[in-house]
């Protein structure tokens, strides 16, 4: 009688030490499923994020590089203007009468305006000037609008000045979209410094 409460206790002792030996072997397995969710969640939504960044990035650069583009196609269209410009093309011996013109037509601006159209022109109202069109380097293709006008100011009253606003609009199968860039600038011919 002796040796069975002592091997009840030993069973009992076993028993515990077993349960709690699978106690710390159920601890020690990993992630539950909740965790492993929340954990697939959270990467998700950083990854959302940070491609989110990429993308703004991108499109920003893009936009940069057009505009950066159009500024450059307007700046060889004042380049390539500025050479019309010069005393060469428009020579003061045979323009003298537009030093001191009696209206605006009769100013070197008129006349300036007149080499951009290729015709005559008459008047002080803004003249669209035949549009550009351009490709960029990614393949899209944008229109270049030019307005010419004679400004009504008092640096200008011998109408020597004239000003031309610039439009670069990107095109879309035909379907132009919002400007990306507008530009004004005012030219005076050579000839016109050498008035008297």
């Amino acid at each position: 009688m002796h040796t069975q409460p002592q091997r009840l206790r030993l069973f009992q002792f076993y028993r515990a030490y077993s349960w709690y030996i699978n106690r710390l072997q159920v601890a020690e397995t990993g992630f539950t499923l909740s965790e492993v969710i929340l954990a697939i969640l959270i990467t998700t939504l950083f990854v959302a994020v940070g491609l989110q960044g990429m993308v703004v990035a991108m499109l920003l650069k893009s936009k940069a590089l057009h505009i950066a583009e159009a500024s450059r196609w307007v700046q060889v269209d004042i380049e390539q203007m500025r050479s019309q410009l010069a005393l060469v093309q428009i020579p003061i011996s045979i323009n003298r009468a537009r030093c001191r013109p009696a209206s605006a037509d009769l100013g070197f601006a008129d006349l300036v305006r007149d080499n951009l159209a290729g015709s005559n022109v008459t008047g002080i109202a803004d003249y669209s000037l035949a549009a550009v069109v351009a490709t960029s380097q990614t393949g899209k293709t944008f229109q270049i609008d030019r307005i010419a006008r004679i400004p009504i100011t008092p640096e200008n009253t011998q109408a020597k000045i004239l000003g031309i606003e610039y439009t670069v609009t990107p095109s879309n199968g035909g379907i132009l979209e919002e400007p990306i860039l507008h530009l004004y600038t005012e030219v005076i011919p050579d000839a016109a410094f050498q008035c008297q």
